[in-house]
């Protein structure tokens, strides 16, 4: 028989044991499972580093080409850009002025707008609506197309200030749109974190879990395949022809898999998707552009599955030809890096520059989690001799059968365990991380909640004219003050407005400047000067006058705060419509304390909930796979106990000893690690640690319900069991 006709009857003979095999349909399953889920993990991540080049290149095309940057281009056009914030997310407005050889449009828009017009994108239309964007903006001349934005999703307006609103002092001049290098200077990308952040989230929240779950359904039912494998080393099949048996046996459910994840992808290929909870959308053009990378993930992932296969397998050649279970060699590598993973991820903030401590974190964290079942394993390799030990002095059936099953075939506990602890490692992640963004917007949130739109802030301050034509086109029950900020020595804040608005706030009208007490002043102003730092102990002054002539002083700061007659909700859009057709083409009208990059920690927040969602998801699922196969075994190897203790209690014993204990122990050891891990981000917000007794209580309860599984599985089994020739 030549080497290939061996080969392939080999293949067949694996094929054929796929479905007979011990726990043969359910790692069949997980294989097909797991392949397709690790072929959408890495395609997405192939998917998200298409779609960030394509949203960087299409940022280029519509840059400004600066003629402070290319002096040698005229000026054809006058650009300036300013934020915005729509739904709780930052976006771009665009103030564009072509001059009498304008350039052509930039991408996306059919033609210049005229003056007091605005082009805005399908997104920002849906969110915010016509009224408030053409209050806002001025007329709508048109929807951006997706070819000029990021992403489909994206918030952009284009508008042309009316023509008495231009100021070329607040402008700079172009030659046209298109750059070749760098980022780009405008685009959601900057209101969000960056490629490298997000692709480490996307390694420790999916691709780890994912790859756990590979592993899992790799060594799903091997008891019985370990014993197949020693058996054909005896009859002298070298490593090739294992390996071509066991992947004879696996081939079926991989390339099913991959299918399943080919047809997963092809929407992507085909429509924009939007994503759950983030708002975002992404683009087809982007994933089309990724087709041959795409086509290489597809070849490439069920090759590497069937390579962990093969290599989990028994590498020890048999010493005899009786057909017995062979451990395999305990690898140490995990019980040396683990601890140095562990030391690197706590001290990363104090060894790593500032822009990569997210980065290098996330991959030492990662590394951590990789190396746990690992430490893991040896844990409950040395507890299992223990716990028999003490079973046969006590006399306890069930501890010492617990312990010396342990013992013998720790990997079945280590497998349950790494998966309970890998998911808990992920769930605090996600608890410490929002905890951390949402500290660092509360106090803007917070803000919002108890004032709404009860009290807005104006910038800038202009000329006495233009603050006196704002004044004039405000509502009859909006009313202004103005505010001059001084922040040399101590600081001092100056109130200054006409007798409507200072009684509107409960001060008397008197020209002369009055001393203000922060802890008396009306809950409306007083929010409003915690806002600009009143509230630690700056001098606050107020008196009449008028509010347009506020002369400006050094190191001082100028602006307009606005509030409604008796407490009401101003309407912010109108407001912003009108100072900027009368203020000044930058005029902003924001929240007492403004965005603060709040959209973008919230942004973070949702991809962070969404991924981990993901995560956790792929890990309980392999942990319920890895259950089955192993509570499988469980019981039939507990089975014939059946005929010597009847009843359920040895078994009920056997499973709380080697399930129970095991499990209760690494989730109350899990919690602690995984909160001393995010010790680096409790350092830069802190999180309330009582969030733990719910997650400790949730891994006690999963823990819990293992070993009840475990224990009716084996019971069911003894009741099936019959003695055979075996």
């Amino acid at each position: 028989m030549t080497a290939g006709t061996l080969a392939r009857q080999l293949w067949r003979i694996g094929a054929s044991t796929a479905h007979r095999a011990e726990a043969g349909r359910i790692r069949a399953w997980a294989l097909a499972l797991a392949t397709a889920l690790l072929t959408l993990a890495v395609g997405g991540l192939v998917i998200a580093d298409a779609s960030y080049d394509g949203r960087e290149h299409r940022t280029l095309e519509r840059s400004p080409r600066l003629t402070t940057a290319y002096p040698d281009e005229p000026v054809r056009a006058l650009w300036r850009w300013d934020p915005a914030e729509a739904d709780g997310l930052a976006y771009d407005v665009i103030h564009l002025e072509p001059l009498a050889d304008g350039p052509a449009p930039p991408p996306g828009v059919s033609r210049w707008p005229a003056p007091g017009e605005a082009f805005v994108s399908q997104a920002l239309l849906d969110a915010s609506g016509e009224d408030a964007l053409v209050a806002r903006y001025g007329r709508l001349a048109g929807v951006i197309d997706p070819s000029g934005l990021e992403a489909p999703g994206e918030f952009l307006v284009y508008a042309r200030p009316a023509a008495d609103m231009v100021d070329r002092s607040l402008m700079r001049g172009i030659s046209g749109f298109g750059e070749t290098i760098g980022s780009g200077v405008l685009g959601e990308h900057l209101h969000h974190y960056g490629k490298g952040e997000f692709l480490a989230a996307y390694a420790g929240f999916v691709l780890l879990p994912v790859a756990l779950l590979v592993a899992i359904a790799a060594r799903t039912g091997a008891a019985a395949r370990d014993r197949r494998t020693v058996l054909l080393a005896a009859l002298g099949g070298g490593w090739s022809a294992r390996a071509c048996c066991t992947a004879g046996e696996a081939a079926r459910p991989v390339v099913l898999g991959a299918a399943a994840g080919v047809v997963a992808l092809l929407p992507a290929l085909c429509v924009d998707l939007s994503f759950p909870s983030t708002s975002f959308i992404l683009a087809s053009g982007d994933v089309r552009g990724a087709v041959p990378l795409l086509v290489a993930v597809v070849l490439a992932v069920p090759a590497a599955v069937l390579l962990v296969t093969v290599l989990g397998e028994p590498r020890r050649r048999a010493r005899a030809t009786r057909p017995t279970a062979v451990r395999a060699r305990r690898s140490t590598w995990s019980l040396w890096l683990f601890p140095v993973a562990l030391l690197f991820t706590v001290r990363v903030v104090d060894l790593a520059p500032p822009d990569m401590v997210v980065v290098l974190y996330a991959s030492g964290y990662v590394l951590v989690l990789v190396t746990l079942p690992g430490v893991i394993g040896a844990c409950v390799g040395l507890l299992g001799p223990r716990l028999a030990g003490v079973g046969r002095r006590q006399g306890v059936a069930g501890l010492l059968l617990a312990g010396r099953r342990m013992a013998a075939a720790p990997r079945t506990v280590t497998r349950l365990v790494a998966a309970l602890v890998i998911a808990i490692g992920i769930a605090v992640q996600l608890q410490v991380w929002t905890a951390s963004l949402t500290a660092a917007a509360q106090g803007a949130v917070d803000s919002r909640e108890r004032l709404g739109t009860g009290v807005l802030r104006v910038a800038p301050y202009a000329g006495p004219d233009r603050v006196r034509a704002f004044q004039a086109a405000l509502p009859s029950d909006v009313h202004a003050l103005a505010v001059r900020v001084r922040t040399e020595g101590r600081g001092r804040v100056e109130l200054v407005g006409d007798c409507p608005a200072l009684r509107e706030v409960r001060i008397a009208c008197d020209t002369r400047p009055r001393p203000l007490a922060f802890g008396a002043a009306e809950p409306r102003l007083r929010e409003y000067l915690g806002g600009v730092g009143a509230a630690g102990g700056m001098e606050v002054v107020v008196r009449a006058g008028d509010a347009a002539r506020l002369p400006d002083v050094a190191n001082s700061g100028r602006e307009l705060v606005l509030f409604g007659a008796g407490g009401r909700q101003l309407p912010l859009d109108t407001l912003s419509g009108i100072a900027r057709r009368h203020l000044a083409l930058s005029a902003s009208v924001d929240y007492v304390l403004g965005g603060g990059g709040l959209g973008k920690l919230t942004t973070a927040a949702r991809w962070l909930r969404l991924l981990s969602t993901v995560g956790i998801g792929v890990v309980c699922l392999g942990a319920g796979i890895g259950a089955m196969a192993d509570f499988l075994r469980f019981g039939r190897e507990l089975a014939p106990l059946s005929v010597v203790a009847p009843g359920g209690r040895l078994f009920g014993a056997v499973a709380g000893w080697s399930l129970l204990l095991p499990t209760a122990l690494a989730s109350l050891a899990g919690v602690g690690l995984a909160w001393w891990l995010a010790a680096p981000i409790r350092s830069l917000a802190p999180s309330d640690p009582l969030g733990l007794v719910t997650l400790t209580s949730g891994a006690l309860v999963c823990a819990l319900a293992l070993t009840a599984w475990g224990a009716a599985t084996a019971l069911r089994e003894a009741t099936r069991w019959r003695p055979v020739g075996d």
